[in-house]
């Protein structure tokens, strides 16, 4: 595909910098709600579980960057490393299922980014279809498992004690 410079110079700042949109995101609405314990403990737990099930999901298949199978030069620079799952659309998946919940207007404007993300990332001979896709959804569903757990466990815990230890004074 033969593209013109400032075209080429938009693909590629948008395969490299836009996700720190959704991220500001993030950021902003953990700072707006200022309910810091139950939004910074899902934030941690879903980006530590979605790093892990990346890796996972990476270690279970191997494939090569389009640039090194097609012997071209990426428009961003990259290492020749495995192309799946996308680490960035899997990031830009954790942030919309992360706002879903709390702001579904900023959910989709994260939608929208990660849709330009991984079309600039594919535009960018970094990565195949597949491992857009796989990596947005392996964002999004840990991220909802996260939440869950976290639900069934320490964030609703304590509110179930107190309401215990009333009915019994």
């Amino acid at each position: 595909m033969r593209t013109t410079l400032p075209v080429t110079a938009i693909i590629a700042a948008v395969a490299q910098w836009a996700l720190l949109v959704p991220a500001l995101l993030v950021a902003g609405t953990i700072v707006v709600r200022r309910r810091w314990r139950i939004d910074v403990t899902e934030a941690v737990v879903a980006g530590i579980a979605t790093i892990a099930f990346v890796k996972l999901a990476g270690a279970l298949r191997f494939e090569q960057r389009p640039f090194v199978l097609e012997h071209l030069h990426p428009l961003v620079p990259h290492a020749p490393d495995n192309a799946f799952p996308s680490d960035h659309l899997a990031a830009a998946g954790l942030a919309f299922a992360y706002l879903w919940p709390r702001s579904k207007p900023l959910a989709i404007v994260v939608l929208v980014f990660a849709a330009a993300i991984g079309a600039a990332r594919v535009l960018a001979h970094l990565h195949w279809p597949v491992d857009i896709v796989a990596g947005f959804v392996i964002g999004a569903v840990v991220t909802e498992l996260a939440r869950a757990v976290l639900r069934r466990t320490s964030l609703r815990g304590p509110q179930r004690r107190h309401a215990t230890l009333r009915r019994k004074t």
